[in-house]
């Protein structure tokens, strides 16, 4: 024994918890280098994709194109590898650093007021029921 056993529900715990982490983070299909563009093609698990300019990638600004053509990707799609260079970097960390550069804040931001408006609720329906019974939702009192 070497005091590292692991028990069935001890694996069950660890694979319910990656498997939530995996629905929460971004994950890639396939990852390239282009050198033409200086920048990486990420292609995630929901067949979207994303051209990051190298630049924004702290942990790859200063590897060479050699070893950049010969990353791979872990097989959970979590990671890109560059094993010659002992070298890691999260796909989920490279694509959320990115974001906030390559989407305008007032787009981000009309995305997400979007889909909070599109929510659906118990206290939302009931206001909105209330609401029609009095003609509509109530005007807005001038300042």
């Amino acid at each position: 024994m070497t005091g590292h056993d692991i028990t069935e529900a001890d694996y069950a715990e660890a694979l319910a918890a990656g498997q939530s982490t995996a629905k929460s983070e971004f994950r890639a299909e396939a990852v390239s280098y282009l050198p033409r563009l200086d920048a990486f093609e990420v292609i995630t698990q929901h067949n979207g994709g994303f051209v990051i300019p190298r630049a924004l990638v702290k942990g790859l600004q200063s590897v060479g194109a050699e070893h950049l053509a010969g990353m791979t990707l872990w097989p959970d799609g979590s990671l890109i590898e560059i094993e010659a260079l002992d070298l890691h970097v999260s796909v989920d960390g490279m694509i959320k650093a990115a974001l906030p550069v390559l989407v305008p804040r007032q787009i981000a931001a009309g995305m997400f007021a979007a889909a909070g408006g599109s929510a659906k609720s118990a206290a939302k329906t009931q206001s909105a029921r209330q609401n029609g019974k009095k003609g509509g939702r109530p005007r807005k009192q001038a300042a």
